[in-house]
């Protein structure tokens, strides 16, 4: 019996080291606060889950034993609390170069793309930038509309209104303030749904054009935190976990349904 005891522990201490430290990680577990903001259907304190692309963060983690608790930020206050690492993460974040310099970002968690909202009463089509001349456009801070959208603007070919919020932009809409405001479509009829509950809301609708190519959405980890690298390996793997499994596919289908 002591023999096959002393083979036993001679086998566990000849376990390769890296082996070992990624056991010791996935077993031991965090629980990891992440920073978001109001975006339904993808991220909300009011959805079950809290939205389908929270669901999908918390599932990864927790795939690999890891815990997670949401905060929610207004966006620029979001990103604001990433980059000085007040966080452990933040999401959804499309790539830019200058968070990209402070942070790690995941792999795709998801994907979005930008089309132009405005009111039934207000005739419109665009095939090109030059089409929307003259006009004025309603943008929230921290989003990434394209580098050619903003060009557009610095050009004069229209004018971008910021607004610190989507809420903001929306009820400029309605009040005929602007004349466009580009967002995701399914965030977009999600956000009208829950502001203007009444018939008020079919006063809105979509060009089909979008303004960029659908573009990805990533978790992001700051670099100023130390345990960043690790804390990427893992949900990753979480991630690919859950996308071998069928498991975001099925999150995505219970979403839209």
């Amino acid at each position: 019996m002591m023999s096959l005891l002393k083979v036993f522990c001679l086998r566990c201490l000849l376990v390769p080291c890296g082996v070992s430290a990624i056991l010791s990680t996935y077993v031991q577990g965090e629980n990891l606060v992440i920073a978001t903001g109001e975006w339904p259907p993808y991220v909300s304190s009011d959805l079950e889950y809290e939205g389908v692309t929270a669901r999908i963060v918390r599932a990864a983690f927790e795939a690999v034993g890891d815990t997670v608790d949401f905060t929610f930020y207004p966006w620029s206050r979001t990103l604001l609390v990433s980059e000085e690492g007040e966080v452990d993460a933040s999401f959804p974040w499309s790539h830019r170069e200058e968070r990209a310099e402070l942070h790690f970002y995941s792999d795709p968690i998801g994907e979005y793309g930008y089309v132009f909202f405005h009111l039934t009463t207000t005739p419109f089509r665009w095939q090109r930038l030059e089409d929307l001349e003259a006009l004025t456009i309603g943008a929230t801070y921290s989003y990434n509309y394209g580098d050619d959208f903003i060009e557009g603007a610095e050009r004069g070919l229209y004018r971008i209104e910021w607004a610190s919020s989507d809420e903001l932009n929306w009820r400029k809409l309605m009040a005929g303030r602007i004349d466009l405001f580009p967002q995701d479509r399914k965030a977009g009829y999600a956000q009208l749904l829950e502001l203007f509950p009444g018939d008020s809301r079919f006063k809105v609708t979509h060009n089909l054009l979008p303004l960029k190519p659908t573009t990805t959405l990533h978790l992001l980890l700051p670099k100023s935190i130390p345990e960043s690298a690790n804390r990427l390996e893992r949900f990753n793997t979480g991630l690919r976990m859950l996308t071998e499994d069928g498991q975001i596919e099925r999150y995505l289908q219970e979403s839209w349904q």
